[in-house]
């Protein structure tokens, strides 16, 4: 498994968290309706990404925030006469669905990386800085993965915000060990489309449980 030490340690983490049952999933149309401060899984596929916006921004090194004036005065100030080169990041807005529902998700640097296996950097630097928007090759990569999202819920969130993912993996080794844990007749049926509905009404029936 050729992979980035980083995503790799990443790939361990949410493997041991989906073999061992803490990786709690529910259906969008349950996570529309929290209003709690939580993290949550779910299975989804991407089906469109928002392609009117820029797809990066130029971070500052120190705060990893969209940079400014003020970031460049901190990066001078601790490192002076150093030359800092660019720092680019991804920042994709998505819809993902599943059986339930449709949600707006936003992917950060690290998810969209892994997504497409490249950094922003490299994108740019085939594309030229004025590729604000994404070019439609890249974009082919993203649609249609299926894959688990871990998404961070905010109590103040409204019902149609866009839900922030904080990590996801489309490794069908992951997903395998998902279905078999906790959905052992899905898993063994003959027709995959049967095992994916097993497993969403396994997860609303959980989640009507979890709810009442």
């Amino acid at each position: 498994m050729d992979m980035h030490p980083d995503i790799l340690q990443e790939f361990h983490e949410i493997y041991s968290e989906v073999s061992s049952g803490k990786a709690v999933v529910r259906t969008l149309r349950t996570l529309k309706g929290l209003r709690e401060d939580a993290v949550y899984w779910v299975e989804g596929t991407i089906i469109d990404i928002e392609k009117n916006g820029e797809f990066c921004y130029l971070a500052c090194r120190i705060c990893g925030k969209k940079s400014g004036p003020s970031c460049w005065q901190k990066m001078v100030l601790a490192l002076p006469g150093i030359h800092f080169h660019k720092h680019i990041q991804y920042n994709v807005e998505i819809t993902v669905a599943d059986e339930s529902d449709t949600a707006k998700m936003t992917l950060w640097n690290r998810s969209t990386q892994k997504l497409l296996g490249e950094p922003a950097e490299d994108v740019i630097s085939q594309y030229g800085d004025t590729a604000r928007v994404m070019p439609d090759d890249i974009a082919e990569k993203i649609l249609a993965k299926e894959g688990l999202f871990e998404v961070v819920i905010c109590s103040q969130r409204s019902y149609n915000d866009a839900f922030d993912v904080s990590r996801l993996t489309i490794d069908d080794e992951i997903k395998d060990v998902y279905i078999m844990r906790n959905f052992p007749p899905a898993y063994e049926s003959s027709s995959e489309d049967d095992s994916f509905q097993s497993t969403i009404d396994y997860v609303e029936e959980q989640d009507r449980v979890a709810n009442n």
